[in-house]
């Protein structure tokens, strides 16, 4: 639970209180079964610098197609509607954070790599073992710490002395939260996506990327979006030490996702994360199409 001095500065604080206005009609069109690609084409296309850097997307490596796509309906066609609605819905909350202030003790370049490396890695490793989740592994990859964005902004000065005490202590930085704050990063990124009508998957990898044992609902997608930033800080582009060392072979969500992937008996996780250089190669072309 979330303390109500927190919940109250959150709901006061224009510039996240309100989710970006497309992001807001997709959902809600996404929500509507009957919504079509041309309804949808329509939304996205009524924000030019939204549509400018789907295309970019589409026409990028990131997806995979070779042609040419050069109209929002066709990269629907291409990509799949909610596909490109995910895509459309990350690419709105990336830019209303990264317009926020700067802070020399926050390194928001590693902490995007991270967050879209979590995404891609999570997108391929759900390719390879067979699971399917339609784009969501994505967005919720993507978003998984935007409780650390927010408290970065609005709690400065306490965050940058919880990063130092997980630090000089050896504790998970969400620890350590819990202890100063009362709630953690992974609860205060719920609250605003359930706030925002966000699907009830994703804002439950927010509320238990860390703890996904406690998950009482979607454990696969949960689970999946922990192992995978398990991935990332293999690999070496883990944030601010958040993450406790371990094997992946020994973790719980890994035993629990075999139980739905029999793929994962055979998973060649050394060559996996080995091949992880295309994924983080394609998280900075992400970053750099979102950017322009």
């Amino acid at each position: 639970m979330i303390p109500e001095h927190i919940r109250h500065k959150l709901r006061t604080i224009d510039s996240i209180a309100t989710l970006p206005h497309i992001a807001t009609e997709i959902l809600s069109m996404m929500r509507n079964n009957n919504a079509t690609m041309r309804h949808i084409a329509v939304v996205i296309e009524q924000d030019p610098s939204v549509t400018a850097k789907i295309l970019k997307v589409a026409n990028s490596p990131l997806w995979g197609y070779s042609g040419r796509v050069e109209n929002v309906q066709r990269a629907l066609v291409m990509l799949g509607l909610k596909q490109v609605s995910n895509i459309v819905i990350a690419i709105s909350l990336y830019s209303t954070f990264a317009k926020l202030k700067p802070n020399p003790f926050f390194d928001r370049a590693k902490f995007w790599l991270h967050s879209v490396g979590t995404a891609q890695v999570a997108r391929k490793f759900t390719s390879q073992i067979g699971l399917h989740f339609h784009g969501e592994e994505f967005v919720a990859g993507l978003l998984h710490d935007l409780g650390k964005m927010v408290l970065d902004q609005f709690w400065g000065d306490l965050f940058q002395e919880i990063i130092q005490e997980a630090r000089e202590t050896s504790q998970p930085i969400f620890s350590v939260e819990q202890k100063r704050l009362g709630c953690s990063h992974a609860e205060i990124g719920a609250y605003l996506l359930q706030n925002w009508n966000f699907p009830s998957s994703i804002v439950n990898v927010l509320a238990y990327h860390h703890t996904p044992q406690l998950s009482e609902g979607y454990r696969d997608l949960v689970g999946v979006i922990h192992i995978s930033e398990i991935l990332c800080e293999l690999w070496g582009v883990g944030f601010d030490e958040d993450l406790e060392s371990s094997s992946p072979y020994d973790n719980p969500s890994w035993q629990f996702l075999r139980q739905h992937s029999p793929k994962l008996s055979v998973f060649d996780l050394e060559r996996f994360v080995f091949e992880m250089n295309t994924e983080m190669d394609n998280a900075q072309l992400f970053l750099n199409l979102v950017n322009e």
